[in-house]
């Protein structure tokens, strides 16, 4: 869904809306982050699946849960922390970093479907304060 502009005499620059959302860019975002895979990859540089993961992650957290701002950086944090504890202990790669940060993926988008403000997919099922939030009690 996009985001479109608020009537006259509404608070707000945007209305609120819920469910999978997608704009250029977005697109556009996607585009370059995968243009940087296949060239770190074709370059055979041993981090592109770092920005792989990175990507589907953005992808995830930003359109289709729509995961809260501090909850995506929590994430990132963790992320930058297994990566350098595994490549502390020499061991990294994919398999080994995605092990430990797909229970942390999980408990976010789990952590997000919880919250009063969810709005991604499936928030006309799971989320019985949806309305509140989409008229900005919540926020």
């Amino acid at each position: 869904m996009f985001e479109k502009p608020n009537p006259p005499g509404q608070v707000g620059a945007f209305q609120r809306t819920w469910g999978v959302r997608f704009s250029p860019r977005d697109a556009l975002a996607l585009v370059v982050m995968g243009a940087a895979i296949i060239g770190l990859h074709r370059m055979d540089h041993s981090f592109w699946w770092v920005v792989a993961i990175v990507a589907a992650h953005f992808f995830l957290f930003c359109n289709i849960f729509r995961v809260a701002r501090r909850r995506e950086l929590l994430w990132a944090a963790i992320f930058v922390a297994n990566v350098a504890l595994w490549g502390l202990v020499g061991r990294l790669d994919w398999f080994n970093v995605m092990a430990c940060q797909l229970p942390v993926s999980v408990g976010v988008i789990a952590w997000e479907f919880k919250a009063p403000r969810y709005h991604g997919v499936f928030a006309d099922r799971v989320n019985r304060n949806l309305n509140d939030y989409l008229d900005g009690h919540i926020s």
